[in-house]
């Protein structure tokens, strides 16, 4: 497997026949002359060597809503599969197949749309880990007998499905009512060389979030209320490649092999089978999104004055947001079953631009791209090295000695950090420490403890960094229990992303002292130096974010055993 992800829309269209007005539109009137069936796929895991992808289910089932919804296919003739295997999928395909035949009708055109969302490599779909083969996939397509096929796919690495048949990086392709298309098409949304890209920001992945736009109206710059195949890959083209242009994966460049005969195109979705209708105004201009009232961008575009453009949605109450390069503007519209909302210009209002924050700490009132730039990732958690801090912050550590001194047990508070972070395979290490508080007990004496550190640091593999770091701090008991010591620690640790919510960490620290001799060769275990140190821990992230771990440290001939845990600061 290469080292780079691409994101692939395959789409396959096969023996088709003119689509008139009649028979194109995608509901409604078209009557028994056209029926659409769909099998929709999302599959988030892709195996154990591969990290879960976030948004691949969510992405099927948002491309099973507009094809319901605006694509003509009922509710009995869609089949939505989350995280099948690949006895599933060919099973699918199997009932598919078989109720295609059964209810065909005479004269009847039959179109196939399968959309799968999901991990896979050049050879072929990774479902659960098992790969199911480019070439069955064909095959399992064109075995159902509908007179159109339709297939996008969106995962990883699958740029080679076109590579193979001679696919080339190419701008999108125009058709009109005069263009043939009987035969196939494969298309790629990213060549074969290029990362493909999710987004935390808008919940999906680039390409499929601008096809779904597309498919609800984006795309319908004749304005003649259909979306067709062209349309739709024309509008994900060229917001793909706009949107990745400064990602820190690279942009995005679709490409196609098409073999293509007859007349006309083929009409995916027809915004006049819906009484749902959000109409932006012609003089309306400037970057536009529909937020929904989760808070999700269901649509987002760039539009130019001049006409109007009408955008099929679900009824709800939505947030218009339109940017005009600084100036944000922002009005609330509510879409019901009455037929066409018109956005009125005087409703927008001017409101402050939303604020972003640069990794780093460092906020700007940035492009929206620009918080994409540092929250984007490739279809299988590219890029490949991932830095995972392991910090804690706020936490209550409680160390007891080995011993009975004069206090039972030494009470801090404070946080430690271990991080590689920098270029992929060779790394800078990073530690620190800080806690402060105080021994319980017998007496009661001041403790602190600070120390900071700088070393190499190695990524081994996607999951696992190990450091090296060397440092000075300084540290201390007061009432004569431990002297100011200034200290040199040495520290070797590692920490490993066991999944995308628990990341393991160890190390063992050995450390100098200077400016008190009473403290100088206070441990037998240690092989350079006068104090060793050893722990273990687990740092928990999403919802349940917090810390747990443990040490041993022996120093001044007297061995401490503590635990920590807390909530990350």
């Amino acid at each position: 497997m290469t080292p780079h992800r691409l994101l692939t829309t395959l789409c396959v269209a096969l023996a088709a026949v003119p689509a008139a007005p009649s028979a194109a539109r995608a509901a409604g009137d078209a009557g028994p002359s056209l029926h659409r069936y769909a099998l929709v796929v999302g599959s988030n895991g892709g195996g154990a060597a591969r990290e879960r992808l976030r948004y691949a289910g969510s992405d099927a089932a948002t491309v099973a809503a507009v094809l319901q919804q605006l694509g003509g296919v009922g509710q009995p003739d869609l089949a939505l599969l989350n995280d099948p295997d690949a006895a599933a999928l060919d099973r699918a395909f199997d009932e598919l197949s078989q109720r295609v035949r059964g209810e065909r009708k005479r004269g009847q055109r039959i179109e196939l749309l399968v959309y799968y969302s999901g991990h896979s490599d050049e050879a072929g779909l990774l479902l659960g880990g098992a790969r199911y083969d480019y070439g069955r996939l064909r095959q399992r397509i064109r075995a159902v007998p509908a007179d159109v096929h339709i297939a996008v796919v969106d995962s990883c690495a699958s740029g080679s499905f076109t590579r193979a048949k001679g696919g080339r990086r190419a701008p999108p392709f125009l058709q009109d009512s005069s263009n043939q298309v009987a035969g196939f098409a494969f298309l790629s949304s990213s060549s074969a060389d290029e990362d493909a890209q999710e987004s935390d920001r808008i919940g999906a992945s680039f390409f499929t979030y601008f096809f779904v736009a597309a498919l609800r109206g984006a795309a319908d710059r004749n304005r003649d209320g259909r979306i067709t195949l062209s349309e739709a890959y024309q509008f994900s083209y060229e917001h793909t490649l706009g949107r990745t242009q400064n990602t820190a994966h690279g942009p995005q460049h679709p490409a196609y092999e098409m073999h293509l005969s007859g007349t006309g195109d083929v009409v995916i979705t027809d915004l006049r089978s819906t009484e749902s209708v959000l109409v932006l105004p012609a003089a309306l201009r400037g970057r536009v999104a529909i937020v929904d009232p989760s808070g999700r961008v269901a649509v987002e575009l760039t539009k130019e004055a001049g006409e109007p453009l009408s955008l099929a949605l679900p009824d709800a109450t939505y947030t218009v947001r339109v940017d005009r390069g600084g100036d944000e503007l922002a009005a609330t519209v509510v879409l019901h079953r009455e037929g066409k909302v018109e956005l009125a210009q005087d409703a927008l209002q001017r409101v402050a631009p939303e604020r972003t924050t640069r990794r780093g700490g460092a906020d700007a009132e940035d492009d929206a791209d620009d918080a994409d730039d540092d929250r984007e990732r490739d279809r299988d958690g590219k890029p490949w090295f991932r830095r995972y801090d392991f910090g804690f912050g706020g936490g209550l550590r409680v160390e007891r000695p080995a011993v009975r001194r004069d206090f039972d047990a030494l009470v801090t508070l404070g946080g430690t950090s271990r991080k590689v972070h920098g270029s992929p395979i060779v790394g800078v290490a990073e530690t620190a420490d800080l806690a402060m508080g105080l021994t319980v007990g017998d007496n009661t004496h001041f403790a602190y403890d600070a120390s900071f550190g700088f070393g190499p640091g190695v990524f081994l593999g996607e999951t696992l960094q190990v450091g090296a770091t060397i440092g000075f701090g300084f540290s201390g008991i007061t009432g004569g229990v431990l002297d100011f010591a200034w200290k040199l620690p040495t520290e070797i640790f590692a920490v490993l992303h066991l999944t995308s919510e628990v990341h393991p960490m160890a190390y063992v620290r050995q450390s100098y002292l200077f400016s008190s001799g009473a403290r100088q060769s206070g441990s037998s275990h240690a092989r350079w130096g006068d104090v060793a140190e050893a722990g273990a821990g687990i740092r928990f992230t999403g919802r349940l974010d917090g810390f747990l771990y443990g040490r041993v440290r022996e120093l001044a001939s007297a061995r401490y055993w503590g635990i920590g845990l807390g909530a990350i600061l």
